[in-house]
C-alpha cells in the first residue's frame, strides 16, 4: 500500500543529488519526502524545521 502525497509549491524538488518525487509524512520534527537517487534507488530524506 503507497500513501504518498503531492508535492505541494512550497516543497523542494531537489536535495543534495536527489530528486523529491513525494511527500511521505510530516510531523513536528519535520517532512519526511520520497526522493530518488540518480541511479534510481528509492530513498526516505527528512527536512528538519529551521530554528
Amino acid at each position: 500500500m503507497e500513501a504518498f502525497e503531492a508535492l505541494e509549491a512550497g516543497d523542494p524538488r531537489q536535495v543534495g543529488r536527489y530528486r523529491i518525487v513525494a511527500r511521505l509524512g510530516a510531523g513536528g520534527m519535520g517532512r519526511v519526502y520520497l526522493g530518488r537517487s540518480p541511479g534510481g534507488r528509492a530513498v526516505a530524506v527528512k527536512a528538519l524545521p529551521s530554528r
